[in-house]
Order: structure tokens, then sequence, then C-alpha cells
């Protein structure tokens, strides 16, 4: 089965993917300035959503005042893994 076609559409990479406070518009950051009223007020959604799919970190085990150490998140998907 192929993936569907989807007309009208804007596809925007996440890492150029910027919110607009003034106007509330998802687009590609452009120089700075929303790409729908031109406000300088852009939020970088790579930064929010903690970067790309590709990061090193899984999401859930992303750094934050509770961090847990490489090995102990090893120990947790494995032990998840087992008890599956």
């Amino acid at each position: 089965m192929s993936a569907p076609i989807w007309l009208n559409t804007n596809l925007v990479r996440l890492r150029k993917a910027v919110l607009c406070a003034n106007c509330e518009v998802i687009s590609e950051d452009l120089n700075g300035h929303c790409a729908s009223c031109g406000s300088q007020s852009l939020l970088s959604l790579s930064r929010v959503l903690g970067g790309t799919v590709e990061s090193a970190v899984p999401v859930g085990f992303a750094a934050s005042a509770g961090a847990v150490s490489d090995q102990e998140c090893v120990r947790s998907l494995s032990a998840a893994c087992l008890a599956a």
C-alpha cells in the first residue's frame, strides 16, 4: 500500500520549524522572521521538543533535574524488555 498523497500541505523540517508568538503559525525560519506576519517573536520547535529524532539521547531519558546515567537507562530498558 502506498502512502496517501496530501495536497496543499507544507512540510517543514523540525530543525527549521519555528512557532510565531505573534500570529501562532508554524513555519520555516526565514532569517529570524515569521513567514506569515514578519514578526521576530519566534520559538524554535526543535529546542522546545529536545532536538531531532536522530539525537543520541532517547526522548524519555532527556537531561532533566532527575537525570539518570546511561547505564541506568540501559538497565531499565533491558528490564522492561524482559518483563514484556
